[in-house]
């Protein structure tokens, strides 16, 4: 790099803790500075190593109680340098990683400061090889996610995609996360992370005061809340163990594009069944049509079985996946066979669809094969206007409610855009 003339700003990367995992242009730029500017992550031993006409400036911005506001650590920083002076802002890890440096170099830039940064080793990758927690092998994960654990994942503020990250079968590496590691823990597992999946969590990496704790993803807040582990730390969990996807149901509304998304889930499976509950009405050519076009597009392989007893194909799997298509019209097929239609309905018409509805919903819970169900989303329609629109409305809507608490995945089809709700 060339020498600039007048002040500048150096942005340089500390590494995880210890004063000797900083870079050595790190260290070059440190001990060529005027004034630093140094954080609490920062490898503060260091400092004793600076001329005694250098300016230390602490920073240390700790949560929820900051000795400078950003602005005020920005302003001091193109203060000194605009004065000719070489500033070092020495922060932990790397400058780029869930710290302010590209903000900071933003607004050096727009002062007319010169600014170069320094890379450090961030410790999401520094605490796991000091805990030996490989990140990536050939035998486990083939690669790792670094995300910030700063918000519950149930905050509306956050923008992680924790059901991607579940999905992803990638270690996940979690920075600071210890203020919500339970329910980070809990998040993870209901998306589908095994309770078991290996989690570690390091504290004070790099530092003499290092430990680790290791335990089932489940157990592992309890378990780091038992040693009394604390900030700054760093949590890895092995995705690599994921509870297997049994059942998915399939919602959408009037050709949405959900049964062609049901079939996309199961693309790969060695051995479909491919449950049709729709009939055939000859007095309804249009209907028939359209059942010939659902059969034309399934796969060659896929065996089709045309029924309405679904706790009798659900109860009694070959080994094949299944696919039902679809819910809906098997309850309409139902509450017409107990005669809810009628407009003197039998006595017994509503025990015998919740006796219909339990079957199938017990079954359907109890699946030991891969399993996609479709089903017609009724949230968001109008009120029918006749009473038996109204009955079918209200008894879809409650046994999409019960497959989907029973499944362990939700999606809605609008559009032909897939989004998954749990």
């Amino acid at each position: 790099m060339n020498e600039m003339a007048g002040g500048r700003v150096v942005l340089v990367g500390g590494g995880p803790g210890a004063d000797d995992l900083i870079t050595v242009r790190g260290l070059d730029r440190l001990l060529a500075a005027d004034v630093v500017i140094t954080d609490r992550l920062a490898p503060t031993g260091l400092l004793a190593r600076l001329a005694p006409h250098v300016e230390v400036i602490d920073a240390a911005r700790e949560p929820g109680r900051p000795k400078l506001t950003y602005d005020q650590i920005v302003g001091l920083m193109i203060d000194r340098a605009q004065a000719g002076k070489t500033v070092v802002r020495l922060k932990g890890g790397d400058p780029f990683v869930f710290a302010h440096g590209a903000q900071e170099l933003r607004s050096c830039t727009d002062a007319g400061v010169p600014v170069e940064v320094v890379p450090g080793v961030t410790s999401a990758t520094a605490a796991p090889v000091l805990a030996g927690v490989p990140l990536t092998s050939s035998e486990g994960s083939p690669g790792f996610i670094v995300v910030s654990g700063h918000l519950d994942p149930g905050d509306p503020a956050s923008r992680t995609d924790w059901t991607a990250l579940a999905r992803s079968g990638l270690n996940i590496v979690i920075l600071m996360g210890m203020r919500h590691l339970p329910a980070i823990a809990t998040r993870l597992i209901g998306e589908g992370v095994a309770a078991d999946a290996i989690a570690t969590c390091v504290a004070d990496a790099s530092r003499p005061g290092q430990r680790a704790v290791r335990a089932g993803l489940s157990e592992l807040a309890a378990e780091v809340a038992a040693a009394g582990l604390t900030n700054p730390a760093v949590v890895v969990v092995d995705t690599g163990r994921r509870r297997p996807v049994q059942r998915i149901l399939v919602l959408g509304g009037s050709a949405s594009g959900k049964s062609r998304y049901a079939e996309r889930l199961l693309a790969a499976e060695p051995a479909v069944n491919y449950v049709a509950t729709a009939r055939e009405n000859p007095a309804d050519p249009e209907w028939t049509a359209r059942i010939e076009q659902h059969r034309g597009r399934r796969p060659a392989g896929w065996t089709t079985v045309e029924t309405t007893e679904l706790a009798k194909v659900l109860g009694h799997c070959d080994g094949s996946a299944l696919l039902i298509d679809s819910i809906t019209t098997w309850l309409a097929q139902v509450l017409d066979e107990c005669g809810c239609w009628a407009d003197a309905p039998p006595a017994d018409c509503a025990q015998r669809l919740a006796d219909e509805v339990d079957a199938m919903v017990a079954a359907w819970s109890a699946v030991s094969v891969p399993a996609v169900a479709v089903s017609d989303e009724v949230g968001s329609s109008v009120v029918p206007p006749a009473k038996s629109g109204r009955t079918f409305r209200d008894a879809l809507g409650r046994l999409n409610q019960r497959l989907a608490a029973a499944a362990d995945e939700v999606w809605l089809v609008t559009a032909g855009i897939p989004r998954r709700l749990r």
